[in-house]
């Protein structure tokens, strides 16, 4: 990781086991490794920014205290440790001793014991990880009268056990700080990173001082960061510091943080302060943030709408404690009518940057003070462009995004891979290059696609934060499409390049076997999909397994920078470094062959955009990785045993002796999802007993079970199979339902889970459900009958499909029913719960606020059934599972978060306009508006539109509706029952009978609309909402794009559907 005017030589990986030297080469997630020296690192040079901050306490100290991170043990003192390692000296000379400790209580008792054996007061540097303050808070906290001089050198890094992710947590640091009275610098950007850490060593003379920064991105994200400076200057500085610690003393505790920064800003030239303000020059609306890098991306795009004369400003907090309120009061411009915090927090509804700027404005303006709002979010939020303008939105009007930055390229491959560095290597290759503003961040995902690396490159961002939509998107193999949506993180007309190792004989089995969501969202995208026939091209004589990854590089390059053609073979040579050996004949060959034979492109149909989806096509994949750890997966080859009958006996020595067996109960331990046993308070019919269709209201009891939920949420049933119909199928098919089973878990194979075949075939497997073409193709085998065999396979395969076609949509052939139609295809037990699909959950919207009632949840459901062919009656399994529960009666359920939110403040109107049961999470948003009120909130109109065949049968909540109406919390109840006048009347018509109040709610008071229900009004829905934007366009005389609006309010969450 060589200056940028001095570059040395490439290098290899790093993970917890690999020798200290292999810290320095480069890998998949640092393409230019760790420097071996840290005078190396001065100017402007490519590293992470927690290496430029490690630089402070080598230099500065001979004893340096480090903690296992998160992530990776070593995380934070690498860098120190390959320096120690080299015998590098730091300021005085002298190699500092480095000490490593766990997390654990009393974490801090060695550094204390260490101080109490100095002869001389010298400040202690500490690397730590914010999760790690709250076990050393007891400690410290006894010397809160005696200060230590101690300078926190906190990463924000934790594990989020919900997200099971590593995320930037500042809750956890800053309480500790709180409590313990400690003063905390933040840098607001990567080139501050190391002045702010020289500060923070500075002051710990004095008193103890954190410096808190961001975790995931801050250690390991790659790129150019400007002013570093080396040991000799960095000393210097501090010792210039140093010189006014003793008048910082005598100013107040609160004072001295912005003393400091004077002193730093005086020395450095700088213009640092506690509270940094950018954006319009006479705003409107302020935003108020804390954290490393949700500042620098808020600072900068308050800039880019300022110049587009958007009156919005920003103040990034420098110093979160202690909160200066003099300081603040006086940060922003007096045109400021509102303030908007954006606030991080944890298990809580606002957060303490709320509460600190709230009582500063109190303190200091009174009743002059603007008003003050906040947007909350988790540590687990990502950080993006686009999901920092949506808040913004949320707020503001913001003008269309007319940016045409290019040069984002995300990267998909095994996290074990020979791909895995392909993306490494071509950052290196950019960073040869000193007109671009190079970022590289890569994450291990351990869970999702059997361990997936995901790398991101950026080579004209000034902010780097998590792309939004690249201009390439690169995927090892076709498998990690069923894995994650790579589809949703390319831009509109871009190009995605798959890498296939396998041969491609047959380009059209390979684009008939694509999954067809990708299909559809490769054709709305109108994507470009290249293949590279990596098979095609072989293995190069000299070069064996790296001809593969070569061969991406060249296309990728094609791709991204044909004006490179002429100069392919040099660039990719010269990108190569450590692998110098490589001849430039060698890769002009493997070049010259790709393109010859291994590049293969498949033509986007836009029919592709109206392919029916399958069901069990119908999941919807994750757009991002999860990064569960900064390594990759760990691999053993498991042996998975397949399902097997067990004894009663057997199961009685597991329960006697769990611990011997590694035997335990769980609530369904095949449920990925954090499970809770409900009770049913309430089971009452809306509809007549005469009406055609059921419609019921269901209230459960959650009383003690811990179940939360917030509102638009979506509670998911865990619906069981009839026990009577189970029961016969159990006769019929000759299986003993006492018979035990044990079945390897869907989450880890090495686990067995036992249950009854009667349990299995009620709680677990989808046996009334309806089969999937790869049912056929499992059964099969199992026929005894050849002319049952041939139509099995006949049904599995293409030449089966009208077949197929009818089963499913006309017959309605259940699992059950097929295993009757071929009675000589009789799997056993076992084979029959791995080939049977299991039964999914099914999500309702929550129709209640947990505010309104604590210990309930609510949902409005129809019964789902039908006549088939035969006669028979048929249901849909989980409506008719819940309609048949008496009170009392216990069931499995989860929690499902959804997009159905309100709008950040209460004075915003809502429209909504429900059909049918879609009127379930509107109940549940008047119920919210009726507890703010409570609350002494002011709330802004409530629009609700309702759509039903007829008023007397399906006038679902009418009293209700008309109760809240009463009471001045619903403005107006438009309903439509089409079907009780001659004319049929619609949604839309109710709609349009209000367009002058709702073009006012929805343009003039940035008013948000939802749609829950079918899916047949949307379009109807969508043409009033234009109609709204091209009347309030009239009335203020301009032209407006009405779709690209109505796009605007999608992506922003002011036009909400939820469609089925």
């Amino acid at each position: 990781m060589p200056s940028i005017s001095q570059r040395g030589s490439r290098n290899n990986s790093f993970s917890s086991e690999t020798t200290v030297s292999s810290l320095a080469e480069a890998s998949a997630v640092s393409p230019f490794g760790l420097p071996t020296d840290p005078e190396s690192l001065y100017g402007t040079t490519l590293t992470s920014a927690h290496t430029v901050i490690t630089t402070v306490p080598y230099y500065l100290s001979d004893r340096l205290f480090s903690y296992a991170a998160p992530g990776a043990d070593g995380a934070l003192d690498a860098a120190a440790h390959l320096w120690r390692t080299y015998l590098r000296p730091n300021a005085q000379g002298n190699v500092p001793h480095l000490t490593r400790f766990d997390i654990r209580s009393g974490a801090s008792n060695a550094i204390l014991g260490y101080l109490s054996g100095l002869t001389s007061s010298s400040v202690v540097p500490v690397l730590v990880p914010g999760a790690a303050l709250t076990y050393m808070r007891p400690v410290l906290a006894e010397r809160k009268n005696s200060p230590v001089p101690v300078a926190f050198n906190v990463s924000a890094l934790d594990y989020d056990f919900e997200t099971s992710s590593l995320v930037s947590n500042y809750v956890e640091p800053l309480n500790a700080a709180r409590y313990l009275g400690y003063s905390v610098f933040t840098p607001l950007s990567k080139n501050e990173a190391q002045s702010i850490a020289i500060l923070t060593h500075a002051l710990a003379n004095i008193e103890p001082a954190l410096n808190l920064y961001d975790g995931p991105s801050y250690l390991k994200q790659s790129g150019k960061i400007e002013g570093i400076l080396t040991g000799e200057k960095l000393s210097q500085l501090y010792q210039k510091l140093f010189a006014e610690v003793s008048s910082w003393s005598k100013i107040e505790s609160s004072k001295r943080p912005a003393a400091a920064l004077a002193s730093l800003s005086k020395l450095t030239g700088s213009k640092l302060r506690s509270f940094e303000y950018a954006g319009h020059d006479s705003p409107s609306t302020v935003f108020v943030i804390h954290g490393s890098v949700e500042s620098e991306l808020l600072l900068h795009t308050v800039e880019r709408f300022a110049e587009k004369d958007v009156q919005i400003g920003a103040v990034a907090v420098r110093v979160p404690l202690p909160f200066n309120v003099d300081e603040f009061a006086s940060s922003f411009p007096s045109s400021t009518r509102r303030i908007v915090v954006i606030g991080q927090v944890q298990n809580a509804s606002s957060s303490s940057l709320k509460k600190d700027v709230a009582a500063s404005l109190f303190w200091k303006l009174g009743p002059s003070a603007p008003a003050v709002a906040e947007f909350v979010y988790e540590p687990s939020f990502i950080w993006s462009s686009d999901s920092l303008e949506s808040i913004i939105a949320s707020y503001e009007v913001l003008p269309k995004s007319t940016s045409t930055t290019k040069g984002d390229y995300i990267f998909w491959t095994a996290d074990n891979g020979r791909f895995a560095e392909v993306a490494s290597k071509i950052a290196y290759s950019f960073s040869l290059k000193d007109d671009n503003k190079l970022s590289y961040r890569a994450k291990f995902d351990n869970i999702n696609g059997a361990g997936v690396l995901q790398a991101q490159l950026r080579t004209n961002s000034p902010v780097a934060t998590d792309i939004d939509a690249a201009d390439i998107v690169f995927v090892e193999g076709f498998k990690l499409l069923q894995a994650f949506d790579v589809v949703s993180t390319a831009k509109e007309g871009s190009t995605l390049i798959i890498a296939s190792s396998d041969p491609i004989e047959d380009l059209d089995k390979v684009v008939e076997a694509l999954p067809t969501t990708f299909k559809h969202s490769v054709s709305a995208k109108d994507l470009k999909i290249v293949v590279i026939d990596l098979a095609a091209v072989g293995e190069q004589e000299g070069l064996g397994a790296r001809t593969g990854p070569i061969a991406c590089q060249a296309i990728f390059y094609r791709i991204a920078q044909p004006e490179l053609a002429d100069q392919l073979t040099r660039y990719l040579w010269e990108g190569a470094a450590s692998e110098t050996e490589l001849l430039a004949s060698v890769i002009a060959e493997v070049i010259s062959k790709v393109e010859e034979v291994g590049i293969k492109e498949i033509p986007v149909n836009k029919e592709w955009a109206s392919l029916p989806t399958e069901e069990e096509e119908e999941v919807i994949l994750p757009p991002r990785p999860l990064e569960t750890s900064f390594e990759p997966n760990l691999r053993e080859s498991a042996i998975v045993a397949p399902p097997t009958i067990s004894s009663k006996l057997e199961l009685s020595k597991k329960l006697v002796f769990k611990e011997s067996y590694g035997f335990t109960n769980s609530l369904r331990p095949d449920l990925p999802v954090r499970n809770f046993v409900v009770k049913v308070k309430e089971n009452r019919r809306l509809t007549p007993d005469d009406y055609s269709r059921n419609i019921f209201h269901i209230e459960f009891d959650v009383s003690g079970t811990g179940l939360t939920y917030d509102i638009g949420e979506a509670l998911g049933i865990h619906g069981r199979n009839d026990p009577a119909l189970v029961e016969e199928f159990i006769q019929w098919y000759g299986l003993n339902g006492e018979d035990l089973i044990e079945v390897p878990s869907r989450d880890d194979p090495n686990t067995l889970e036992t249950r009854t075949i009667f349990q299995s075939l009620v709680e677990n497997i989808d046996l009334f459900g309806k089969p999937p073409k790869r049912f056929y193709e499992a059964l099969a085998p199992f026929a005894l009958d050849s002319t049952e065999k041939a139509k099995l396979e006949k049904l599995a395969s293409p030449e089966g499909a009208p077949l197929l076609k009818a089963f499913q949509e006309d017959e309605f052939y259940s699992f059950a029913d097929i295993l009757e139609l071929f009675p000589s295809a009789k799997p056993t037990a076992s084979d029959l719960v791995q080939i049977v699909s299991p039964l999914k959950r099914r999500e309702y919207s929550i129709a209640s606020s947990q505010k309104m009632h604590p210990n309930e949840v609510h949902l409005l459901i129809v019964v789902v059934d039908w006549i088939d062919k035969r006669g028979r009656q048929r249901f849909g399994q989980c409506s008719h599972y819940l309609s048949e529960l008496s009170v009392g009666s216990e069931l499995v359920v989860s929690v499902k978060p959804s997009v159905m939110k309100l709008p950040p403040l209460s004075t915003q109107p809502i429209v909504m306009a429900g059909l049918g049961t879609g009127l379930a999470p509107f109940k549940a948003f008047v119920e919210e508006k009726i507890w703010q009120k409570q609350q002494g909130m002011e709330i802004g109109e409530v629009y609700l539109y309702l759509g039903a065949r007829h008023r007397k049968e399906e006038y679902l909540y009418g009293e209700l509706w008309e109760a809240y109406m009463d009471a001045g919390i619903v403005t107006h109840v438009g309903a439509a029952f089409s079907r009780d006048q001659p004319h049929k009347i619609y949604i839309q018509d109710r709609i349009r009978e209000n367009m002058k109040e709702l073009t006012s709610a929805i343009a003039d008071k940035n008013g948000s609309f939802y749609l829950c229900g079918p899916t047949w009004p949307v379009p109807d829905i969508t043409a009033c909402l234009q109609d709204i934007i091209e009347s309030d366009a009239a009335r203020r005389g301009v032209k407006v794009d009405a779709d690209h609006e109505i796009e605007e309010m999608k992506e922003s969450g002011r036009y909400i559907l939820e469609v089925y």
